[in-house]
C-alpha cells in the first residue's frame, strides 16, 4: 500500500489474492482466540499492571495524564513484545512516551499524499538520517524504527542458519514465527519483506487499540449512568484487585462487552475506505451489476453512523447491545472496525482482549478516583480528519484525565 510506503511487500497491501493467502497464512494461528487466550494472562495482564503502576506515580504526584499517550504505550509495548526477540518496554519509563505515537499519526498525515504519489516514500527514505532528525523529527523515528526492524529480521535469520539453532528454546515472537512457519516458502522470508510485515504489525497493533481506549475512557467518563453501571459490574466481578479475571471471565461480564462493542462502533477502528476486489465474477448490488476486477471501496463510519441501524448513532450507548446473545448478535454483523472477509485484520482478537483487559483493570483501580481533565468530545474526541486512521482536531491534545488524591485520612476530595 503506497498510502505508508510500501508496495506489494507485507500481507496487508498485497493485491493478488493468492499471494495474500500465502503471506497471510502464517498470521493466523499466531493471532487465532486461542493464542490470544493463552497470552493475555501473561503479555497482556502484566503490561496493563504496568500502566496501572504508572497512573498510579501520577496520581500520587498529582499530575494529569493523557490517556492517548498512556494507551499507546501500552499498545506498543504489547505488540512490540508480542512481534520482536526484544520488547520496547515503553511502560518502564517514568513519563508516558508520545514520540512512538506521534510517528505513525505523522506517517498518517502523509498518508493520502504518498499514495498519489508513490515516489515520496522513497525519496523520503534516501535522505540522510541526520537531515531527517532534524528537518523532520517525527518521521525520523519512523526511518530508525524501519531500520532497526530489519536489523532484527537479519538477525533472526542469520540465527536460522546456526547449527545449533532451534526454535524451541528461544523467546517466541511474530518475527520467528514468520521465519520458521513451513507455510511460508522461502522466498517469502527474504529480510526486507518480514520487515515490513513487522512494520505493519507495529502501526496497526500501536494506533488502532490505544484510540479504541481513549475514546472508551471518555465516554465512560462523560456520562455518570454508564460509569455508575460499568463499575458496579466490575466491583462484583473483580472483589480482589490481586487476582485479575482471565480473558474468558472479562468475556462474560456483559456491560463490559457492550462497553467494549459500543467503543468499537464509535470510534470505527479504521475510518479510510477499503478497497475489495473480486477478480473471476461479477456482483449484483440491487439493480447495478459490478463487473470482475472493478476496486469497490466503503468506511465504516457510513455503517456504524447509519441511524437505521443505530439509532442515535453519535450517543454512546453500552445497552444497545445487550442482551448480548439476541440484540447483541444482531448487529455483530454491523460491526466492522476490523473490516471483514478474508483479508479482515488479523490481529481482531488481540486488540479486543486488549480493550477488555485495559477498562477492567483501569476502572476497577481507579474508576472512584479518576476523572476528565481539561477534555471536550468536538476537539479531542470526536473524527475530524480521515488519515486511514481517525484524527480528533490538531487543536486538541487527546483525552487528559486527573486522579484524585487521598487526604490524610483516607478519603477522597
Amino acid at each position: 500500500m503506497r498510502m505508508f510506503g510500501q508496495v506489494d511487500t507485507s500481507a496487508f497491501e498485497t493485491l493478488n489474492h493468492d499471494q495474500h493467502r500465502v503471506r497471510r497464512a502464517p498470521w493466523n494461528p499466531y493471532f487465532s482466540k486461542q493464542s490470544i487466550s493463552r497470552i493475555q494472562p501473561l503479555l497482556i495482564q502484566t503490561a496493563v499492571n504496568k500502566l496501572c503502576d504508572r497512573l498510579a506515580d501520577h496520581q500520587e504526584a498529582g499530575k494529569p495524564v493523557i490517556m492517548t499517550n498512556a494507551f499507546a504505550c501500552l499498545t506498543t509495548d504489547i505488540i512490540s513484545e508480542y512481534a520482536f526477540p526484544d520488547g520496547y518496554d515503553l511502560l518502564s519509563r517514568p513519563e508516558f512516551d508520545e514520540e512512538h505515537y506521534n510517528a505513525w499519526i505523522a506517517l498518517s498525515r502523509v498518508s493520502h499524499l504518498m499514495k498519489q504519489f508513490g515516489w515520496l516514500y522513497p525519496l523520503l527514505d534516501s535522505i540522510p538520517e541526520w537531515v531527517t532528525k532534524y528537518t523532520s523529527p517525527d518521521f525520523y523515528v519512523v526511518i530508525r524504527q524501519k531500520k532497526y526492524l530489519l536489523e532484527q529480521a537479519k538477525l533472526i535469520i542469520k540465527q536460522r542458519k546456526k547449527a545449533d539453532y532451534n526454535e524451541k528454546t528461544l523467546r517466541p515472537s511474530l518475527l520467528r514465527s514468520l521465519l520458521d512457519s513451513d507455510l511460508l516458502p522461502d522466498s517469502q522470508k527474504q529480510p526486507e519483506r518480514i520487515r515490513a510485515e513487522a512494520q505493519v504489525a507495529m502501526g496497526a497493533g500501536t494506533l488502532t487499540t490505544s484510540h479504541g481506549l481513549k475514546h472508551a475512557t471518555y465516554f465512560i467518563l462523560a456520562d455518570k449512568d454508564v460509569h455508575a453501571r460499568l463499575m458496579a459490574e466490575l466491583k462484583a466481578s473483580i472483589p480482589d484487585l490481586d487476582n485479575p479475571p482471565v480473558l474468558r471471565e472479562l468475556e462474560q461480564m456483559p456491560y463490559l462487552v457492550a462497553v467494549m462493542y459500543e467503543t468499537l462502533r464509535i470510534f470505527y477502528g479504521i475510518s479510510h475506505r477499503l478497497s475489495r476486489i473480486f477478480p473471476d465474477r461479477s456482483l449484483q448490488y440491487k439493480s447495478w451489476t459490478i463487473p470482475p476486477g472493478i476496486p469497490m471501496s466503503m468506511t465504516s463510519v457510513l455503517i456504524h453512523d447509519n441511524a437505521a441501524i443505530f439509532p442515535e448513532p453519535y450517543s454512546f450507548k453500552p445497552e444497545r447491545w445487550l442482551p448480548l446473545q439476541t440484540t447483541g448478535q444482531h448487529l455483530l454483523k454491523y460491526l466492522v472496525p476490523f473490516g471483514g472477509g478474508s483479508r479482515q485484520c488479523v490481529g481482531m482478537e488481540l486488540g479486543k482482549a486488549e480493550i477488555l483487559t485495559a477498562l477492567a483493570s483501569v476502572f476497577r483501580r481507579f474508576g472512584d478516583v479518576i476523572e476528565l481533565w481539561e477534555t471536550r468530545r468536538d476537539r479531542d474526541v470526536d473524527i475530524a480528519h480521515d488519515l486511514f486512521n481517525p484524527v480528533s482536531s490538531q487543536e486538541g491534545n487527546g483525552v487528559m484525565v486527573m486522579f484524585q488524591k487521598p487526604d490524610e485520612t483516607g478519603k477522597f476530595s
